[in-house]
């Protein structure tokens, strides 16, 4: 009965979960063009997710699994599905995403020979539906994060124009086959971590990443959606951020009669709704005096698509970030991987590797 009056206060007074806030981007989020003034390692279509184990920097883009060497992504193998998550430990040791719905093993030698192994298909009787981040922990075991039961990993707009909440995360441990449950019913669940003395799991349309043993966020409120991260030299982690908030979208979340109009009667490219990419057509919302002005896009607009990485402390500060701005052009970035003593970024939204150089703070935070 409280909860119910709670909530329907905050509908009324416009706070709590009602409000339209978005945290603004000060401190160290700070906006900066690090992501726009990156080398572009390689034009990728597709390109999704990184994972490198020290040895090597993996990349997957479309069906293709590939390995840069000598500066240049290799195609590895080619699958007969679109990879949509990649691991990596021990140098030779892999595990991919497969159209969402399953999670296979592999063995890579360095002349590039493929051994597959163990396959997974669904957890306590469950299938998989939208595997979207892999993470090995130190005892052999994989972390997995299913996004959505009722949504595919390139419906992700779908799932937060509709509230979705089915998301799950999963330890499995291929040695035996045995799959746990670690968290269910999350708002997007979008990224995993398995440091020395935790587990982390991004929870996309609630802004935050999560503790896997105990539900408490570690980081909250942030100004884009999270989703998949790395470990960082020295201590900490990275997040990548693949949209930001906005106060339009989030007004647009609270008000059902439109949204779901809007899902019903328009083409989803044109949804006010979040992007990986934007800008290429006139048809598109917000393309008034607000965003431009004599042909020239602002870059403090209000991003319908945005670059966004966050270094974040072993305690969970933010210690730095980097960005690509409204104007920019590598928004969309959905994987990052710390390699060679510097960040590599898989910008989605422009289809491009990027090769971040470490500060000597960020390097030893």
């Amino acid at each position: 009965m409280l909860t119910s009056l709670r909530k329907w206060g905050d509908q009324l007074l416009g706070r709590g979960a009602a409000a339209i806030t978005v945290p603004i981007m000060d401190g160290a989020l700070k906006p900066n063009r690090r992501l726009d003034d990156a080398t572009v390692v390689a034009e990728l279509s597709g390109i999704d997710d990184l994972s490198s184990d020290g040895k090597h920097l993996w990349i997957c883009a479309g069906n293709a699994l590939c390995r840069l060497q000598d500066g240049n992504p290799v195609e590895i193998v080619r699958f007969d599905a679109v990879i949509t998550a990649l691991a990596t430990r021990n140098g030779c040791e892999l595990a991919v995403g497969l159209a969402g719905n399953r999670v296979q093993l592999l063995q890579v030698t360095d002349d590039g020979s493929v051994t597959h192994g163990e396959v997974l298909t669904s957890v306590n009787g469950q299938p998989l539906n939208c595997v979207n981040a892999l993470a090995f922990a130190a005892d052999g075991t994989l972390l997995l994060s299913d996004g959505s039961q009722r949504r595919g990993t390139e419906q992700w707009c779908f799932d937060l124009m509709e509230l979705g909440d089915t998301g799950r995360v999963v330890r499995w441990s291929p040695k035996d086959g045995s799959a746990q449950l670690l968290a269910d019913h999350r708002a997007y669940a979008f990224g995993v971590l398995a440091l020395s003395d935790r587990n982390l799991f991004s929870e996309s349309w609630k802004h935050r990443v999560v503790t896997v043993s105990d539900g408490r966020s570690q980081i909250s409120e942030l100004p884009g959606y999270p989703s998949r991260m790395c470990p960082a030299s020295g201590k900490g982690y990275w997040v990548s951020c693949f949209v930001c908030r906005s106060q339009l979208v989030e007004f647009v979340l609270r008000e059902p009669a439109y949204r779901k109009r809007m899902l019903n009667e328009i083409d989803p490219k044109y949804w006010i709704a979040p992007a990986l990419s934007s800008g290429h057509s006139f048809l598109g919302p917000l393309q008034g005096a607000g965003v431009k002005q004599m042909g020239v896009l602002k870059p403090w607009a209000p991003p319908r698509s945005y670059g966004l990485v966050l270094r974040v402390s072993a305690d969970g500060h933010i210690l730095s970030s980097l960005h690509s701005q409204v104007d920019g052009q590598h928004h969309g970035i959905t994987a990052i991987a710390e390699w060679n003593g510097a960040l590599w970024v898989a910008s989605k939204g422009s289809g491009r590797l990027l090769r971040v150089e470490l500060d000597e703070g960020e390097a030893l935070a």
